[in-house]
């Protein structure tokens, strides 16, 4: 197996394994039932990172800190350019009544909007564990991370364990005279075989058959000389 075949097989394998975790963490979810929540708090942290290109390799570097110290930590920092991203945490209010308890959960921005205190969400609750939550809706999103992965590992699978189709230069070499050298030499050898038997009938029919006999004999080795010419043995 060449590199490029190990590579491929190395990079398909690994997509099918997201694909079966992915596929796993579906149906373990699939069961979780649907529940109200409210934000009471919320958390704003602003992701930094920079990425430097080298000739063979890159270097990431990356911050998490309060988004009112981004300019002094550019500031501090001016060598390396930064992209900024902020990150919402939250802490929510799940379920109602006695049964309610408080979980903590990533939240994003809605339509440019950032999550307020007092939002209202729905989301999926672990039954075994009532702090686990996730937002609702995230099953479709699973499912479409899942179909990907298996159909890019399936397909990087099969370009790695097929077989080489014949390449061009011998597809036209096998139109070209000689091409089909060993189908000719079989047709000239029918043709001897042909032609004997023909003769085995013939010198019953006096000095004339004996004569076309020796004619026909003659044609079919040489029809099969000139079959054979150039043909390796």
């Amino acid at each position: 197996m060449t590199v490029s075949k190990i590579k491929l097989t190395m990079i398909g394998g690994f997509c099918l394994l997201v694909a079966f975790f992915c596929a796993k963490d579906i149906i373990a979810k699939s069961g979780w039932p649907q529940v109200p929540a409210e934000i009471t708090a919320v958390t704003v942290e602003c992701l930094m990172e920079s990425t430097q290109h080298r000739i063979v390799y890159k270097t990431v570097s990356s911050a998490s800190i309060p988004c009112e110290l981004v300019e002094a930590f550019k500031s501090v920092h001016a060598d390396k350019e930064w992209t900024v991203k902020q990150k919402f945490t939250g802490i929510l209010r799940v379920g109602a009544g006695a049964d309610a308890v408080e979980a903590t959960m990533d939240l994003n921005k809605s339509g440019g909007r950032e999550p307020q205190v007092g939002d209202k969400l729905v989301v999926v609750q672990n039954p075994a564990k009532a702090t686990q939550i996730e937002r609702a809706g995230m099953t479709g999103t699973r499912v479409m991370l899942a179909a990907g992965a298996a159909a890019l590992g399936a397909l990087l699978l099969f370009l790695a364990f097929r077989r080489p189709r014949p390449s061009s230069a011998n597809a036209a070499a096998a139109g070209l005279p000689g091409g089909n050298a060993a189908e000719r030499a079989r047709q000239a050898d029918a043709m001897i075989a042909a032609a004997l038997a023909k003769q085995a009938t013939l010198p019953n029919q006096g000095p004339a058959g004996r004569q076309a006999a020796a004619g026909l004999a003659r044609e079919a080795r040489f029809s099969g000389q000139r079959s054979s010419f150039g043909r390796k043995s």
